[in-house]
């Protein structure tokens, strides 16, 4: 269908042109729709009208919107458009059948065709089959609204350029503005298209890379602070999938999100949201570009105000106010109904037929031309169309891609090209990809694949308001760019959400998180029994003290039993570090010294138990001492185990501390998840990466003394019980190794359970500290407060001659002669064994 209005009525020149045939892939019906609903609203001829007097301008050489016609290299062109116009259908099928009908209305005598250019598709599921076509035929294509990254594939869509910028640029503002807000959970809905399905993919990738934010609001570098994206896909012009698109939103709780589809199916999904009471004080909706501002506010004032109050629509814009080009567009537009010419010329491009001639609607019409609404004509504009519809953002890209193939096609013919048979279509897209021109989208520039450089576009957060008694209206709020982020037009002005307020309502209402912290009985109680351990060490210590020259505490050597004492309050203080916790607050992880508590336990059992190791090897020797013969066991002697144990604890130790993956650190791990992200239950705890390389070398050093110390015990099982010492030392060993052995397995299996694992920690120090200072002083002072004077003499004799190699101490004949009858005693229990 060629256009009626010839070339020559444009030009004044006689001298011969190069017409560039140029196809207009309109969206004016979509084939989703049901019958009566097929064709489009005005708005989308306000897109088709951009298109139409892009060519007028081009043809006539005006530079009213596009100075960069005025150049002298543009004025000596000599090519001209003649446009016809074709329906996508706004589907892949419309666009192939829109595709094949302009390849027929250019088909010429000798069987070549003489298509030269394509403007469209709108949509990027219609523009993928017609710019692989094209690119197959070599016909340049620029399309004003097909914004899919995955037709920046030059091996597939070989000539294919766009005005408006690709998805990628979109969505890594989008995923900009909600890291700006604060958001980490944010959902897509989006049309399962080739648009919809890519704007999702990139959306998700950009929120992936999202940094972390200082106080003041600007990116940190090298840090990641990702959003998590809950997605759900619908199939565009079908209301169920629509409805189960913001079900799946409702089931996931989520609150903020972005609805990436067409009108029809946003007012679906709005609609949708009111019902499930998904809209208010509470949430905040975002649509794409794929839904017109004037259907926002359309729907909103004819349904519920409530469907557009406090919305935002994020988008690449076109025209913005500012731009002088576009200013005097906007306000030339309500004059064209009085521009006769330019009715006139319109009118001879538009038609009265939908890109599907075999849709049932048409064939219900029964109307030869085809189906348009009752009433109406296509290719007719009423007389006050221009006053009464509102240029859409989508005409002024629909008018810059026309100037773009209309300049590319002068920097074409100007290196030699042609429009006959010689046409060169890959020529004339390269030179489109190198254009730099002004217009009503700003300088328009273009990436090497023909789409048009983000840095050269406008993208644009608007924010919608409807007051109770008067109409939704929609205001620009800022501007993003890559290397600025968003700038508000008026910081006085900010972003007005659903509940009237300026601070956004949250993502998500997290669930109260399980801390598992210890509680504040059970940590009080364990500070009482380290507070009762103490009372009693110093007790003990003050006892030892004032009975230091008895017979009873110099025999069991003060200095030793003043470490038994200080090892047991050591020991006992790690219970403090156990109840160290974040309180619940990730942030405090340092405050916790992790390696304070087995530093305490360890020393603290190095010096009580080196002690009671040194007591229990000087009786195993005295009493080993078959020839009875003179022993001297000086306290350097018995220092020797005490310090070499305290050496490799201490070694063992400073390793273990200055091991980056052994050292204990404080981490609150989750322990449960819900679908959504959020923390149900977490535990804090000390851990490492590789802890048990120190802490079993620990672990083993410790229990093999104890083995060994009980094995001495067990060697001296036959001593006599005047020594009374030595049996409540063995009593003290053993009880040692019991609690150790039964402690662990049970510490490893309550390990992820704080309050479980605080108890039994604190019940095996508390009860092996304790044990051992009741088994070790409380014999020998009831002994010194009650006992008689022969029970002393019975319970030291040995000791006393012994243990340093001298004569007993009292020197009197009945410390003498109680000496003489232990010997006696002990040389007849040896020939009995003999």
């Amino acid at each position: 269908m060629r256009s009626l209005l010839t070339i020559h009525l444009l030009v004044t020149s006689a001298a011969a042109v190069q017409m560039n045939n140029l196809a207009l892939m309109m969206r004016l019906s979509d084939l989703r729709n049901q019958p009566g609903a097929i064709v489009l609203s005005d708005v989308w001829r306000t897109v088709a009208m951009g298109a139409i007097l892009a060519v007028k301008d081009f043809n006539a050489r005006d530079a009213r919107y596009t100075p960069s016609l005025a150049d002298s290299d543009y004025a000596s062109c000599d090519v001209q458009f003649n446009p016809t116009m074709y329906d996508s259908g706004s589907v892949a099928k419309g666009s192939i059948l829109a595709y094949r009908a302009a390849r027929a209305d250019n088909l010429e005598g000798d069987g070549s065709y003489s298509l030269h250019s394509i403007l469209g598709c709108a949509r990027s599921d219609a523009s993928k089959p017609m710019a692989i076509l094209g690119g197959i035929d070599g016909i340049p294509q620029m399309s004003y609204w097909s914004t899919s990254d995955a037709m920046e594939d030059k091996s597939i869509y070989t000539n294919f350029g766009r005005s408006i910028p690709p998805d990628s640029a979109t969505t890594k503002a989008a995923a900009e503005l909600m890291s700006k807000l604060g958001y980490t959970y944010v959902g897509v809905s989006y049309v399962d298209d080739a648009y919809g399905s890519s704007w999702k993919d990139g959306f998700v990738r950009a929120c992936s890379e999202m940094t972390c934010k200082d106080a003041d609001g600007q990116p940190i570098a090298g840090s990641s602070c990702p959003i998590q994206v809950i997605t759900s896909g619908l199939i565009g012009g079908n209301q169920d999938s629509v409805k189960q698109s913001v079900n799946i939103f409702k089931a996931a709780n989520v609150k903020v999100g972005i609805v990436v589809t067409f009108d029809d199916d946003w007012n679906w999904w709005i609609e949708e949201a009111v019902a499930n009471g998904m809209i208010g004080d509470d949430y905040f909706w975002v649509v794409g570009d794929g839904v017109m501002t004037a259907n926002v506010i359309e729907n909103a004032n004819n349904n519920d105000k409530r469907m557009a109050n406090g919305i935002g629509r994020l988008s690449a814009i076109g025209g913005l106010e500012g731009n002088p080009n576009f200013d005097k567009f906007l306000t030339d537009w309500a004059a064209f109904d009085s521009d006769a010419d330019l009715k006139t010329y319109a009118e001879s491009v538009f038609f009265d037929y939908v890109a599907d001639a075999g849709h049932a609607a048409n064939l219900a019409s029964g109307a030869a031309g085809g189906w348009h609404p009752e009433g109406t004509d296509m290719s007719v504009l009423g007389s006050t169309f221009f006053a009464d519809n509102a240029p859409d953002d989508v005409a002024t890209y629909a008018y810059d891609a026309v100037m773009a193939l209309g300049l590319g096609s002068c920097k074409y013919a100007a290196a030699g090209g042609t429009f006959d048979g010689n046409f060169d279509g890959n020529a004339l897209f390269q030179k489109i990809t190198q254009l730099n021109f002004n217009s009503l989208t700003n300088n328009a520039f273009f990436l090497a694949s023909g789409s048009r450089d983000p840095a050269s576009a406008n993208f644009v957060l608007e924010n919608f308001s409807c007051p109770a008694s008067e109409s939704c209206t929609s205001r620009k709020m800022g501007k993003w760019t890559a290397a600025n982020g968003f700038v508000d037009n008026d910081p006085d002005a900010p972003f007005i959400y659903a509940s009237g307020l300026t601070t956004p309502p949250a993502d998500v209402v997290k669930p109260e998180e399980m801390l598992n912290l210890l509680s504040d009985g059970l940590i009080t109680t364990g500070q009482f029994l380290v507070f009762l351990n103490y009372g009693i060490a110093a007790t003990f210590a003050a006892l030892t003290f004032k009975y230091q020259k008895h017979r009873v505490v110099r025999s069991s050597q003060p200095m030793f039993l003043i470490m038994v004492l200080v090892g047991c309050c050591v020991s006992t203080s790690a219970i403090l570090a156990f109840g160290e916790n974040d309180g619940g607050d990730y942030s405090k992880a340092d405050d916790v010294n992790c390696m304070l508590q087995p530093t305490l336990y360890s020393l603290g059992f190095t010096f009580s138990f080196a002690a009671l190791f040194a007591k229990i090897t000087r009786i195993a020797k005295i009493f080993g001492n078959k020839r009875l013969s003179k022993v001297t066991i000086t306290w350097i002697d018995m220092m020797k185990p005490i310090v070499a144990l305290l050496l490799l604890d201490v070694v063992l130790l400073a390793l273990w501390s200055s091991d980056e993956k052994a050292a204990l650190k404080w981490e609150r791990v989750p322990k449960t998840v819900d679908s959504q992200g959020n923390v149900l239950e977490s535990v804090g705890m000390c851990t490492a990466e590789n802890p048990w390389l120190y802490g079993a070398l620990i672990l083993a050093l410790h229990f093999s003394v104890l083995v060994y110390g009980n094995y001495m015990c067990y060697k001296s099982r036959n001593v006599g019980t005047t020594f009374a010492e030595g049996k409540y030392v063995f009593m003290a060993m053993v009880s040692n190794l019991q609690i150790m052995a039964l402690g662990l397995p049970m510490l490893i299996m309550v390990y992820d359970n704080p309050t479980s694992n605080y108890f039994m920690r604190t019940g095996i120090v508390f009860m092996n500290d304790v044990g051992v200072m009741l088994l070790i002083f409380v014999p020998k002072f009831y002994l010194i407060l009650f006992g008689s004077a022969a029970a002393i003499q019975g319970s030291t004799a040995t000791s006393n001659n012994t243990s340093s190699g001298q004569t007993s101490d009292g020197g009197d004949n009945q410390e003498m002669q109680a000496l003489m009858d232990e010997i006696e005693r002990l040389k007849q229990e040896l020939a009995d064994k003999e």
